[in-house]
């Protein structure tokens, strides 16, 4: 098999790429459920890259370039809620001090 096929591989198949990405191979289940969703959103950003280089005569970046440069932990930070990621719902109660 040739030295490149797997990188061929995942770039005929942009899921495959995102799937093994970043986001999947750390972080919180609740972190990988939400990156599962966003793969559209992903591809979508980059065609948008792609568009802007091809429109200035650069050479797009590969999506799994793309990929890399993603700021993934920024992102659903970001975009999550506390309430979300399982945080922000703790009971205060109020504190009373008898003399």
């Amino acid at each position: 098999m040739p030295e490149d096929w797997g990188d061929f591989l995942l770039a005929e198949n942009p899921q495959w790429a995102y799937f093994s990405s970043q986001p999947f191979q750390q972080g919180s289940p609740a972190q990988q459920q939400y990156w599962q969703g966003q793969f559209g959103n992903t591809w979508n950003r980059y065609l948008g890259e792609v568009g802007r280089a091809t429109r200035q005569g650069q050479e797009p970046a590969s999506f799994m370039n793309y990929l890399e440069d993603q700021p993934f932990t920024q992102q659903y930070y970001q975009n999550v809620s506390p309430q979300q990621r399982g945080g922000g719902t703790r009971f205060n109660p109020t504190t009373r001090f008898v003399y």
